[in-house]
Parts: structure tokens; C-alpha cells; sequence
């Protein structure tokens, strides 16, 4: 009797304390966005060192694709979390006369980042649109596949993987069509996927979806006064993973507003503290398009601020000369 109670009361201890570590580890990436706020960039790497991110659902999942993969080709867990990102950003799954297609379309000028995806997928195919010699900045790159067996890889990477409400709609559909097309019976998986500071994720969606911007108010090399303005932006026409993004980022959701133009949502921050978080993410998981080149400048107009050098009319005037270089390569949209 007592042998039976007491074995009862270890059950009820041992569930009592799954529980504890489980809220202690969803509310991890929150906790580890707070801490790096302050900490130097080598560290960040304790922060993948073994820790276990399944409670929380944080965790891109490979193991089906890993079958299915080319066979030249490694698992690199740290681009497949990227392109999921910028997929989910940039990638449409397409349903045309029952039939499925995929690409990714990009700007000519990041043509570098279509065949980074290939290369490391180890199979896809790239064209060029827009052929129009009059005008070379206006063409287009595209990403996209054929074949069964290439549906079937990419089925393999975002089946459960996808963060975006309306991506997982999207895809859910398209792979309605691509069972009946190929006498498939793939169920499609749902997961919930947060965005975190401990995977590349946020990476591929910034590079997708995100502004780097740095204005001064006064634009007259010589004026007296100056005002910087350092933000960075992520529009979306989805709330709900702008919300997401906020949280991982310790921003208020205060900082999320209808963008009625664009029929969409726009996450603005200008926070020293949260752009200091940004850049330290970005430095682990640096981005891959022309975005990479917003960022740095971005990042020299941050650290000439972080040093002072703003104060003095030498540092005002580098930022000036940098914040034009910035709106120049921010004309280009990929």
C-alpha cells in the first residue's frame, strides 16, 4: 500500500518538474535575447552549444529530408534554416491547372543568392526574366524545379518547418495538388515554429523582407544640427509573425502598424538596445543578399554612433556620406 502511494507520488513530482523545465526552456530564446543585449559577439556561441530546444517547438526538423537529399550533399542545418526564412519571404508554392511549380524570384542584382540556393541544394534550376537590354535593373532571377523527385526534396524541408500562418496555408494547399498529381499520400505536418535568435531563420526573412535605414535630418553637408535616425523594418502582409519577431527581439508590440498603402504590417525598430541585439544575430547569421551590403554600411553608421564620433561635426559628416551610400543601395529592391 505505502510501496504503491509512494510510487504514485514520484509520478506526480516527476510530471510537476517536465513541466517547470519546459516553460523554463520556451521562455529560453526570450531570456537568451535579453542576456546577449549585453554580452560580446564570441559569445553567442554558447547559445547552440547541446541545448534542447524541442519543448518550445524552436527546432527546424531534417530528418525526412536527410532521405531524400542529393547524395553529394551534407546536411547544412544553417542554410536550411535560412532558406526556409527568405522562402517564406521571397518563394511561391504555385498551383496552376492542377498541376504544382515553386520559385523564388529575386532581382538581377542578387542573382549571387540564386545560385548560393542551388549550389547548396544541390539541384533546382535558374533562369532569367525580363530580357530586356534597355533596361538590365529591371530583370528578375528565378529559382524552380521539375520534376517528382525535386518536389519531393523540397515536400522534405518545409513540411512542419514553416513559421508564417499564410505560408503553411499556401503550402498546405500545394501539397493537396502535388499528392493528387503524383499518387502521393504525404500528410502535411503541423507545427509550431517560432523564430529565434539561436536559428538562421530570421536571417533568411530579413533578407527577404527587411530595410536597413539611416537618415539625418538636416541633408546640407554643412548645417549646424543634425538629427540621426537608425531603424530597421521588416514589413509583411501577416501580423501575427511580426508579433513574433517583436518578442524575440524584446520590442513592444507598440512598434507594429498598419501599413495601408502596402495593405500590410510593418515592424519598425530604432532602439540602440534592440539594434545592438540585431546586429549581434546578424554577425552570427550573416545574410546573403544585396541586403549584406544595407547592413554593413548600417553597422559602420551604428558603431560611429556607439563610439561618440556623432557629436563632433568629422563623425556627422561620415554618417552624412554613409547614409546616402545607404539610400542608394536601399533603391534596389531584391
Amino acid at each position: 500500500m505505502l510501496g504503491q502511494l509512494y510510487n504514485e507520488l514520484i509520478h506526480i513530482f516527476a510530471a510537476m518538474r517536465y513541466k517547470m523545465y519546459k516553460k523554463i526552456l520556451c521562455h529560453w530564446p526570450t531570456f537568451v535575447g535579453y542576456w546577449m543585449v549585453n554580452q560580446p559577439v564570441t559569445l553567442l556561441s554558447f547559445v547552440n552549444s547541446g541545448t534542447s530546444e524541442t519543448a518550445c517547438d524552436i527546432t527546424f526538423i531534417f530528418n525526412n529530408y536527410l532521405n531524400k537529399k542529393v547524395l553529394h550533399k551534407k546536411i547544412n542545418k544553417k542554410f536550411l534554416e535560412w532558406f526556409i526564412g527568405f522562402a517564406e519571404g521571397k518563394g511561391s508554392f504555385i498551383v496552376l491547372n492542377n498541376k504544382v511549380y515553386f520559385d523564388i524570384n529575386v532581382g538581377i542584382k542578387d542573382i549571387q543568392v540564386i545560385y548560393y540556393i542551388k549550389k547548396e541544394l544541390g539541384f533546382g534550376k535558374v533562369m532569367i526574366k525580363n530580357m530586356d537590354h534597355n533596361n538590365p535593373i529591371g530583370r528578375t532571377v528565378s529559382f524552380y524545379l521539375t520534376s517528382e523527385e525535386n518536389f519531393s526534396r523540397l515536400v522534405s524541408i518545409f513540411n512542419g518547418n514553416l513559421c508564417t500562418v499564410n505560408k503553411k496555408q499556401e503550402f498546405k494547399n500545394w501539397l493537396k495538388i502535388f499528392n493528387n498529381q503524383y499518387s502521393k499520400d504525404i500528410f502535411f505536418i503541423d507545427r509550431v515554429i517560432k523564430p529565434s535568435l539561436i536559428t538562421g531563420w530570421l536571417a533568411g526573412y530579413i533578407d527577404a523582407l527587411g530595410s536597413f535605414i539611416g537618415l539625418t535630418e538636416n541633408k546640407e553637408l554643412n548645417a549646424p544640427y543634425k538629427t540621426l535616425y537608425l531603424t530597421f523594418s521588416i514589413y509583411q502582409k501577416e501580423f501575427f509573425i511580426l508579433k513574433d519577431i517583436s518578442g524575440v527581439l524584446n520590442v513592444s508590440i507598440k512598434n507594429i502598424k498598419c501599413n495601408k498603402d502596402r495593405n500590410g504590417w510593418i515592424l519598425t525598430i530604432s532602439s540602440f538596445k534592440q539594434i545592438k541585439l540585431i546586429v549581434h544575430y546578424l554577425k552570427r547569421y550573416p545574410l546573403k543578399t544585396n541586403k549584406s551590403l544595407a547592413f554593413a554600411k548600417w553597422c559602420k553608421i551604428y558603431n560611429i554612433t556607439l563610439n561618440k564620433e556623432h557629436l563632433y561635426s568629422i563623425g556627422l559628416n561620415k554618417i552624412f556620406s554613409l547614409s546616402l551610400r545607404l539610400e542608394e543601395i536601399n533603391k534596389y529592391k531584391s
